[in-house]
């Protein structure tokens, strides 16, 4: 899903606004399932506009990437949330 993010990004110049959007522009057919919850529960990381990496091109914020909504801890000891 990260690469879907990034291809939208680049191609409209913008952020999605949510999951839905992606779904909407027809870079996903649907929400996939987050394996680790069995739902289509991710936690979207929206960036403001202080964190957009080039503000020349794009003039609001948005979804910057997507983690788990699992509150279980891998076997490393890092929450799925953080992966």
């Amino acid at each position: 899903m990260r690469s879907v993010i990034s291809q939208y990004t680049l191609d409209k110049q913008k952020m999605p606004q949510s999951g839905d959007d992606l779904v909407q522009a027809q870079y996903l057919k649907q929400i996939p399932i987050d394996p680790m919850t069995g739902q289509a529960n991710w936690n979207w990381h929206t960036a403001d506009q202080d964190e957009i990496m080039s503000p020349d091109e794009q003039d609001e914020g948005g979804i910057d990437d997507v983690f788990s909504a699992s509150d279980e801890v891998g076997s490393d000891g890092v929450p799925y949330s953080q992966y």
